[in-house]
């Protein structure tokens, strides 16, 4: 990757692994390193999409299909001079792949949590017990073989450290 580009740094993995709070907690370092950095919320851009009348559902097959608007946010941010931080579930080969191909400059970062110790921490028990459609029990995650960055979440380290370390790594991308 070169330097004086825009990235899209796309943080990924199950429900409840420390997605969105990771993202949020490296905002603003990553904005310091490389300049102004919208956050998306995998959850809000669904949202967003269902306010422009986009009715993806919870299945793979809507997940999938949800990926090419998304492509579209995510590159039109890109292409205005706006870095992104964009969490989202994502363990899906397909949309990985459409991404990976369509999007200059991005940077996947893999959170691997097991969804036993997800389920253990109880931070999103309604959804893993309640819900359908759950990426990582209903439906198999599509784990990445080479993403640029792995991240362990196992619930036994602050997510400050966590955080630490994945500013860490990204410095070696960014």
């Amino acid at each position: 990757m070169k330097k004086n580009k825009f990235f899209c740094i796309i943080i990924f993995g199950l429900s409840g692994s420390g997605k969105s709070t990771l993202s949020k907690m490296i905002h603003k370092k990553i904005e310091k390193k490389i300049g102004k950095t919208a956050l998306l919320d995998g959850d809000r851009v669904r949202k967003f999409l269902k306010q422009l009348g986009f009715n993806f559902g919870y299945k793979k097959k809507d997940r999938t299909k949800s990926a090419i608007p998304v492509l579209h946010i995510l590159n039109y941010l890109l292409e205005h001079n706006m870095n992104v931080l964009y969490n989202n579930i994502c363990l899906n080969k397909k949309i990985y792949n459409l991404w990976k191909s369509n999007i200059k400059n991005i940077i996947y970062v893999y959170i691997k949590t097991d969804v036993k110790k997800i389920i253990q921490f109880g931070k999103k028990n309604k959804l893993y017990l309640e819900e359908k459609n759950v990426v990582g029990l209903d439906i198999k995650p599509d784990i990445p073989k080479k993403p640029h960055i792995t991240i362990e979440n196992n619930f036994d380290r602050s997510l400050n450290n966590i955080s630490n370390e994945l500013i860490s790594k990204l410095n070696k991308f960014i």
